[in-house]
């Protein structure tokens, strides 16, 4: 069953995913990249089937780019959600 999108849960799960992909904890804020964060393409792609699996929601592969901040990614899958 789909998770809730709202700001909480999103940036939550948004953590958790990164964490488990390697990322330091403590480097975890809005304003970091994920690239910063040394998340990888396989990481990237990794997201995109976590949030399709936790909210049911398709966001582009494209649209996740190494390059987004942690802010961007949750207002990507919030935004997605909503559609």
């Amino acid at each position: 069953m789909p998770q809730p999108a709202d700001l909480a849960s999103v940036r939550a799960f948004v953590e958790r995913e990164l964490v488990d992909f390697g990322a330091e904890p403590d480097a975890i804020t809005d304003q970091a990249r994920l690239e910063e964060l040394e998340i990888d393409s396989l990481g990237v792609v990794e997201l995109t089937a976590s949030v399709k699996r936790e909210f049911a929601v398709d966001v582009p592969l494209e649209a996740l780019t190494k390059d987004l901040t942690v802010a961007a990614v949750v207002a990507l899958i919030q935004d997605a959600a909503a559609a």
